[in-house]
């Protein structure tokens, strides 16, 4: 398909020409334009013009676009939609001269070419990256409809300068954005978490059955070891489907607590819950449990976002989301409720994939040192 022409309310995206030379060169030569891009400023008129001659427009590959003010008929910039075939993905770029940012013309020029894709191309995944230091243009892929999926670097053409990079991803039916693996066998320092087992009823009532555990917990105790039971044939079916996570906490080959994924779109975030033996309180034992299933559910399962929340009479368990590095989110009034109990306020915590993939090492050992 020959690049076509298309338009917004203030725009005309239309294809380049060596004619575009001396307007391209303006902002391609410009270090603040040039800052984050591929592209090394261009130093002379040449290079632009190089750059232009090599460009065709006949590719079923690449469409690359001049954006044109309607206003007034000047050339503000320039961008394209890539296939990609590593990735198997439409990429999408831009860039913008100086004098036109902050006027929303680049989000509008992006949206342009993104829905030209979708329409046109029959693009299924879209994707598009930004240096972190670049905020500006993460609003405006945001803007697009572009998820963060992963962090990445990217250099220059002429490997003078390596960023940090955001990459984002759009997915027609959003099959990129998770891949379920169910509740699979994880180990820390101390721990092994996996899935239960029938034979772990003797176990679980003696948490579950304690009042003083589940207090603050939605459910009543325990009553006998055979209600233990069948709470451990669920958790050991759920351990079957994908998209189920249910851990035993094992500490010396006895189960002493449970963490779960008690709420899920099963998409886009996903909500946990989690009880531990009396004994065992105070010992860090939670936080290094919930630390290796966040980072299980981020790096593996790519959920975009991870809550919990708490009894706000039971601020120990706010302790361990704050040393996950969850934000406070919320008071919830009254938002539980025990037969015998009454009702109780909850505190929302939560933290996205891509705080948790920048949460530098340094300050994760210094929350962890504190358990």
């Amino acid at each position: 398909m020959y690049t076509p022409i298309l338009e917004t309310e203030r725009l005309i995206l239309r294809p380049l020409c060596v004619e575009d030379a001396p307007s391209v060169f303006a902002w391609a030569s410009d270090e603040r334009v040039a800052k984050y891009m591929t592209y090394p400023k261009h130093e002379t008129i040449d290079t632009t013009l190089e750059w232009l001659r090599s460009i065709d427009h006949s590719s079923d590959a690449d469409y690359d676009f001049g954006f044109v003010e309607k206003t007034s008929g000047e050339l503000i910039g320039s961008g394209g939609v890539y296939w990609e075939t590593d990735r198997q993905q439409w990429r999408v770029g831009y860039n913008l001269r100086h004098q036109s940012w902050g006027k929303g013309y680049a989000t509008e020029a992006a949206q342009e070419m993104i829905r030209f894709a979708k329409a046109e191309l029959n693009a299924v995944k879209i994707g598009s990256c930004h240096a972190v230091e670049n905020t500006a243009s993460g609003h405006v892929l945001e803007k697009c409809g572009l998820v963060f999926h992963h962090y990445s670097t990217y250099q220059k053409f002429d490997g003078s300068a390596t960023f940090r990079c955001r990459e984002v991803l759009w997915t027609k039916d959003g099959e990129e954005l998770t891949h379920h693996k169910g509740t699979q066998m994880l180990r820390t320092e101390r721990l092994l978490l996996r899935p239960f087992r029938s034979t772990d009823a003797e176990d679980i009532f003696r948490f579950a059955g304690n009042p003083k555990v589940t207090r603050y917990l939605s459910y009543q105790p325990h009553q006998s070891i055979e209600e233990s039971a069948r709470i451990a044939a669920f958790w050991e079916q759920e351990s079957k489907e994908t998209d189920k996570y249910n851990w035993a906490i094992e500490l010396d080959g006895t189960v002493i607590g449970s963490i779960n994924v008690v709420q899920s779109d099963g998409l886009w975030d996903a909500g946990l819950g989690w009880q531990i033996d009396l004994p065992y309180w105070n010992q860090g034992i939670m936080t290094e449990a919930a630390r290796a299933v966040v980072d299980f559910l981020f790096r593996e399962v790519n959920f975009h976002r991870i809550y919990a929340a708490h009894n706000t009479r039971n601020p120990a368990s706010g302790r361990v989301m704050e040393k996950l590095g969850m934000r406070k989110e919320g008071v919830f009034r009254q938002h539980y409720f025990k037969a015998g109990f009454g009702t109780g306020d909850s505190q929302k915590y939560g933290i996205l994939k891509e705080e948790w993939l920048d949460w530098k090492g340094t300050e994760q050992e210094r929350f962890y040192a504190l358990c």
